[in-house]
């Protein structure tokens, strides 16, 4: 019997360990893609979430040691649909998605694809200015379904 206990104590210590001291981090399941982008001095590191609520992390960096200057994470948008400015969270919600993920001239732009709980969607395009060191919340504006 103490052989049992023996066995079962190294099988799971030693992994635990190991991962402690793993020279390589631990990604979550969830993350879907990251993407590096020199803008200006700086690096900026895109982490998309693959789940249902889905999120983006915005982080700047500074080379060479890539030390974080700033982050910011997209969990929910600001937007006015149809004359009403609405806070669309992405834990309150059946599905959200980052789409169209892109950079140009430093300028993040997304967008968002968010199924209301109660039925219906909204689709929303974002931009966040990543020319900064502090970055601001995300500018959204609705796409109506006809567009």
């Amino acid at each position: 019997m103490k052989f049992f206990y023996l066995i079962l104590f190294v099988n799971l210590y030693f992994p635990s360990l190991y991962a402690e001291n793993s020279p390589y981090p631990n990604v979550p399941v969830s993350i879907s893609d990251v993407e590096t982008h020199r803008v200006g001095k700086h690096v900026v590191r895109l982490i998309r979430s693959f789940s249902d609520e889905g999120f983006l992390f915005i982080e700047i960096l500074k080379p060479p040691e890539f030390s974080l200057i700033n982050k910011r994470v997209v969990d929910k948008i600001k937007v006015t649909i149809y004359g009403r400015e609405r806070v669309l969270d992405f834990r309150e919600t059946a599905s959200a998605s980052i789409e169209k993920l892109r950079i140009s001239e430093g300028i993040i732009k997304f967008q968002v694809d968010f199924y209301v709980l109660r039925g219906g969607r909204h689709l929303s395009e974002c931009e966040v200015d990543a020319n900064r060191e502090k970055l601001p919340e995300p500018v959204c504006r609705h796409i109506p379904e006809q567009e």
